[in-house]
């Protein structure tokens, strides 16, 4: 980005002024429910993210751009040095409360089932083949044969 979202943001160099290309991107994230998060929580402080000593100027130019609904989530947003010795790093901490739970996962076959005559019994019952015996399409049957064995394996297990 060559611009700064607001005139905090700008120290030296050419006097700072709205542009199309500021505007467009202040009209996308107001749209878009989002916000800049170092400036939400540090509203007056002039703090810069890229310095051209030539140029006489310093800018914040990279920052976050978060949900607002996840703004009371954010437990820091600081600028540190980095490596780029014109840049300085945005960090950002997020404290994920219970509202984010891990979902189901991957499901995978535990083959030691296999040695299990119960659960061997389970699934060699031909239910699950007159289940779907209109089927024609041997693709489509294979596929709904191992939907019913997962089914039934995680029943089980």
């Amino acid at each position: 980005m060559t611009g700064t979202l607001n005139s905090l943001d700008k120290k030296g160099g050419l006097t700072w002024k709205e542009t199309k290309y500021r505007n467009s991107l202040v009209y996308f994230i107001e749209a878009a429910n989002l916000i800049d998060i170092y400036r939400k929580i540090h509203p007056k402080n002039k703090t810069y993210t890229y310095e051209s000593k030539s140029l006489k100027l310093k800018s914040c130019i990279d920052f976050f751009l978060i949900s607002g609904k996840f703004h009371h989530d954010v437990t820091k947003v600081e600028t540190r040095a980095s490596i780029a010795p014109d840049h300085k790093a945005v960090f950002l901490s997020i404290n994920l409360n219970e509202e984010f739970k891990r979902g189901p996962g991957l499901w995978k076959f535990n083959n030691t089932l296999l040695q299990d005559e119960c659960y061997l019994q389970l699934i060699k019952d031909p239910c699950i083949l007159q289940k779907h015996a209109e089927v024609t399409d041997k693709q489509l049957l294979w596929e709904l044969i191992k939907m019913e064995i997962r089914s039934e394996t995680i029943r089980y297990s």
